[in-house]
Formats: structure tokens, sequence, C-alpha cells
């Protein structure tokens, strides 16, 4: 097995740093997206140009945190073989402990999950490995770019051009190094099994969109009359009037896919529990029969029965207490798997 080597983020990271002469990383990624946003014509180029400040703010932390991020990578890669080497129960036992203490904080994503293992997570694997691939390539050529001294006057050239021959500079140098085909197909693969999961989750959801939907329908027509009137009295200005109908219907629909995802979480908290509570007492009895512990096997004697229903019991114990919800500081560490959380059933809820 080959070592990969974890890349060292003070020679990679190079967003946050400001250059001895000349302005910061920050402004000058707003003046290169307001000269790129000069260049494009239309409302794209209005929302470019105003949103300048956040999009830059957001690159120049992105490009801080990428390196990290690598490494996390390939942390998570060497955990993987670590497990692999073990048939990876260690794996099974962290997914059935997620479950079980985590299951109705993230019904959605443990759906999702079931949804890929089920289709082939495969070529999914393979795209992302691509995409990733060439993220580095397009990293590291920018930021030796960003040191390139074509002139030897100590100075990197970048320093000396304008807005926009930065951007002509920067656009042409992502065009020869990436590789258009390879990321169109890794797109669509992407794409593919994201669609695919989806149906399935609309699919094993469909009792709480239907529940969504006519809680909704009902919440409309009082909240409507009962709010439209006092609304549009105390917004003075009747151009803004338009705008009252559509923020009240998108009220109700929060209010409706909470209520629903309520009910659901309950449900899958407590599915999520027991099924969780099987896969890692199955694996824990697997790796202890192994290491010599234990004589029998899962499927000699009760013990993996035993250890999934207590499992399972404080899982589901421990959810009620937190109110489905992560207590600190897991509810930081996982802000992440969150995020995805919601924008899963937002995606599920779309067409209410």
């Amino acid at each position: 097995m080959t070592t990969q080597r974890t890349p060292n983020p003070r020679r990679m990271s190079g967003g946050l740093h400001k250059s001895p002469a000349g302005p910061s990383p920050f402004k000058k990624k707003v003046d290169v997206l307001k000269e790129a946003a000069g260049r494009t014509p239309g409302m794209a180029g209005t929302l470019i140009k105003t949103f300048a400040p956040v999009i830059a703010a957001i690159v120049v932390i992105s490009e801080f945190l990428a390196p990290y991020l690598i490494m996390l990578y390939y942390f998570g890669v060497a955990c993987w073989q670590w497990a692999d080497k073990h048939g990876g129960q260690p794996i099974k036992i962290c997914v059935g402990l997620f479950m079980c203490f985590c299951g109705g904080a993230f019904p959605a994503v443990i759906t999702a999950v079931e949804a890929y293992r089920q289709i082939g997570f495969e070529p999914t694997k393979r795209a992302l490995k691509v995409l990733f691939d060439d993220f580095k390539k397009v990293q590291e050529a920018h930021q030796k770019d960003d040191q390139d001294d074509s002139n030897k006057d100590g100075k990197a050239d970048v320093d000396s051009l304008t807005a926009g021959e930065l951007v002509e500079r920067k656009v042409l140098l992502f065009l020869r190094t990436s590789d258009p085909e390879q990321t169109s197909r890794a797109m669509s693969a992407i794409t593919s099994g994201f669609l695919a999961v989806l149906a399935s989750l609309k699919i094993k959801f469909a009792q709480a969109i239907v529940v969504g939907g006519a809680i909704g329908d009902v919440l409309r027509p009082p909240v409507r009359r009962a709010m439209e009137p006092f609304l549009k009295k105390a917004i003075s200005n009747e151009d803004y009037h338009k705008w009252i109908r559509p923020g009240l219907n998108y009220a109700c629909k929060l209010v409706a896919v909470s209520i629903a995802w309520t009910l659901q979480r309950i449900i899958s908290a407590f599915h999520s529990a027991v099924r969780g509570g099987q896969i890692a007492g199955d694996a824990l009895v697997v790796m202890l029969k192994n290491a010599g512990v234990l004589k029998h096997g899962p499927h000699d004697s009760f013990a993996d029965e035993v250890v999934g229903y207590l499992l399972a019991f404080f899982g589901l114990a421990t959810q009620i207490k937190h109110a489905f919800s992560l207590p600190f500081p897991f509810n930081l560490l996982l802000l992440p798997v969150s995020f995805v959380e919601v924008g899963l059933r937002w995606c599920v809820h779309a067409d209410l």
C-alpha cells in the first residue's frame, strides 16, 4: 500500500496571507470581481458587482480552509484503509452509533446514504475523486502562478497586473489546467446519482410530504384573512403589497414543513435507533470474536442482539431527552451535516 503524502497547509494556503507590497488578497479579489462584472452582460454582471465583497470573502476563506480540508480528506482515507483491514467493522460500529444517537436529527441524510448504498455509490465516488484531483491541479497551478516572477524583479507578476489583466490571466490559466471532458462526465455522474437519491427520498418521505402539503393548505386561508389586512395597513407603500401574499404563502409552507418533519423525526428516530443498534452490535461482536474475546459470532449467540437492543434503548432515550436535537459540542461538530440535512429536506418539499 502506497503512503499518501499529506499536504502542508502553510505551503498550500495563500488566501489570507498579505503580500508585503500591494493590496490585500481580499481587495484584489473584489477588484477582480468588479472587473469581471463589467465584462458580464445583463443582470448577472449587476449581481456580481453588488455581491463582490461577499463573494471575495467566501473565496478568501475557502482558500484558507482548502488545505486543511485536504488534510482532513487524507486523514479520512487513512482511517478508511485502517478500518478496511479489520473487515470494515469499525466503520459499521461508527455508522450504527450515529444512527442510534442522531437518527432523529438527520433522517434525510441517513435515508440518502442508504439510497446511495443501494443504487451504488461507486460512480459518484469516482466522479468526486475526478473533481478533487482537478481541484488540486487548478489550485497548485493558481498558487504557482501567484508566485511566478518571470522578469526577475523580485515582485510577482500578478502584482503588476490590472484587475482586467488579472481576470484574463486567471481565466486562461483555468482553461489550460482543467480537463473539461472529465469534469463534465463527473458532474453528470454526480447529478444522476443525486436525482436517483432524491427520488428515493420523495418515496421514503411521501407521508411527510402529504402531511406538510395538507397542513400548508389548511393554514394558508386563515393566515391570509388575518394577516393581509394588517400588513397592508402596516406597509404604507402600495408598491410592496404584491409581496405580502407570496410571503405569507412561504411562511405557511415553512410552518407546515416544520410540523411534518417533526412527526417524521419521531418515526425516523425509533427506526434508526433499532437499525443502528443492530448494525453496531453485529459489528462489535464480529470484532470481539476476531480478537479472541468471544468464542461465538453473531449468528451463534444472542450477544449481538443484546448489545444492539441496549444501544437502541440508550440512543433513543438520549434523543428523546434532547428533543431530537444535538447537544453541545456535537451540534457544532456536525454542523456541516445539519446543512446537508436542511438542503435535502427542502429538495424533498420543493414542489409543495
